[in-house]
């Protein structure tokens, strides 16, 4: 069953039914649907943005600003003391010094906002991003990308990602590189391809799709290297700098985040937990150390923390409570003992 513009708006809205929630599930698992899925999702962020200013009340502000006559006028002409000065009396090199010292620290300090153009995304926000060059990049939630704002395209594109990102570049006809500088100082050439960046503090990985991209990493007491990646690779470099190579991974799982699906493979519950904190910007607490080494494996589809920790605890057999910005998963025997 193909699901309507209407009924993906509303589960856009976050009021679709759990019965309309596994149509929608049903429909993006064929690949071919979801690029209407994101022309839809972009169609409906547009039509609800999340300020709207109220031109009206400011507009009329500003009608009384120029209706209301200023009292005093400033003179045109600034009288001149009645007794000479110095050009430089005591202390005017040390204001001037200071007033100096100011300005180039403000400069120094918004030098990023001058240099370069930060995108970023909040804890329950998807978004698509073209660059200059016809490049288009999908961030996850809780994510930035910083773009150069001048010389973009010619003198380098070199972007700077803490988060997750997927990317499509263009090739340019001068062979202009695509370097994405991701965490652990680990630095992702393109070479014309699709593909995804995970750079967050604890690891940084790579998943080529389609094309090439070569690695720049440097491991602990190694000078650094470089690895040519093939369609289907997967590589991963934590924060010590262990690097490793998974080949053919799994493609179909893609980045599953930009449909809202989460894919898990053997993976323990601590690292389940890890993925929620950082997707949706809570706090997981598991109440029993035990339950860290639980594992899972499967792909659920939850556009918000509730529902996927709720389809954990159905799976896992839990207990789950919300409270505030907190999850808390415990066993069915520990919530029987404290009540």
């Amino acid at each position: 069953m193909k699901p309507t513009k209407e009924l993906l708006f509303t589960y856009f809205a976050g009021q679709a039914t759990s019965v309309q929630q596994k149509v929608i599930g049903e429909w993006l698992a064929d690949a071919g649907n979801r690029e209407t899925y994101f022309q839809w999702l972009d169609e409906w962020e547009r039509s609800f943005p999340q300020y709207v200013p109220d031109v009206s009340h400011y507009l009329d502000l500003f009608r009384q600003r120029l209706d209301t006559p200023v009292s005093e006028q400033m003179p045109l002409v600034r009288q001149l003391p009645a007794e000479p000065r110095t050009l430089w009396q005591r202390g005017s090199w040390l204001v001037a010094a200071s007033v100096s010292l100011l300005l180039l620290a403000g400069g120094w300090f918004a030098r990023e906002t001058i240099l370069y153009n930060t995108i970023t995304t909040g804890a329950h926000q998807l978004r698509s991003v073209s660059l200059p060059d016809g490049s288009t990049v999908a961030l996850n939630s809780n994510s930035s990308l910083r773009v150069p704002r001048l010389g973009y395209g010619w003198l380098s594109r070199d972007v700077v990602l803490m988060g997750d990102a997927v990317f499509d570049i263009r090739h340019l006809a001068n062979n202009q590189p695509f370097v994405v500088q991701a965490a652990n100082g680990l630095a992702v050439e393109v070479l014309g391809t699709e593909f995804s960046v995970r750079s967050r503090a604890a690891r940084a990985e790579v998943v080529l799709k389609r094309g090439k991209v070569n690695l720049h990493y440097a491991t602990a007491n190694q000078p650094p290297r470089n690895l040519l990646m093939k369609p289907g690779d997967r590589v991963t470099l934590d924060e010590k700098g262990a690097l490793q190579l998974q080949t053919r991974a799994d493609t179909t799982r893609f980045a599953h985040w930009r449909y809202r699906l989460f894919s898990f493979n053997d993976t323990s519950l601590r690292e389940v937990a890890s993925q929620i904190q950082t997707v949706f910007g809570v706090t997981v607490q598991l109440s029993d150390p035990a339950l860290a080494r639980r594992t899972l494996t499967g792909t659920i589809r939850a556009g918000s923390s509730d529902e996927l920790a709720d389809a954990l605890a159905e799976l896992l057999n839990l207990r789950v409570s919300h409270r505030d910005q907190s999850i808390i998963f415990s066993t069915p025997s520990e919530t029987q003992l404290n009540q």
